[in-house]
């Protein structure tokens, strides 16, 4: 849907709107892992752990398509490794309070 609205946008000429919705998409990509497991919402962690480690690994091609669209549809290494080094960095984070938390409360469930 996000990634519709964009191209609407584009084509309008509506670059505020456009703007917001490529942080939207930014944002879920970076965080794909993480929403998923909120989306999820299974009690079980070694669920959520499986969920995130599986969005971890979808993140990863689709910041490679992030960083070819923010470099103007062109190849750039440094952008493919900030987003994709971003993307699992926080999927990392999640990764090792969701292996380290123990019957304690947690932010993801």
């Amino acid at each position: 849907m996000f990634f519709s609205l964009h191209i609407v946008f584009a084509s309008l000429d509506l670059e505020l709107a456009f703007r917001l919705v490529a942080v939207v998409i930014t944002a879920q990509i970076l965080l794909f892992g993480p929403l998923s497991v909120l989306l999820e919402g299974s009690p079980s962690r070694l669920r959520r752990r499986t969920t995130n480690q599986t969005g971890a690994l979808l993140s990863l091609p689709l910041c490679v398509g992030l960083a070819w669209a923010y470099a103007g549809m062109a190849w750039s290494w440094p952008l493919v490794l900030l987003l994709s080094g971003t993307s699992l960095g926080v999927h990392m984070m999640l990764d090792r309070r969701l292996s380290t938390s123990v019957n304690g409360p947690s932010w993801v469930g």
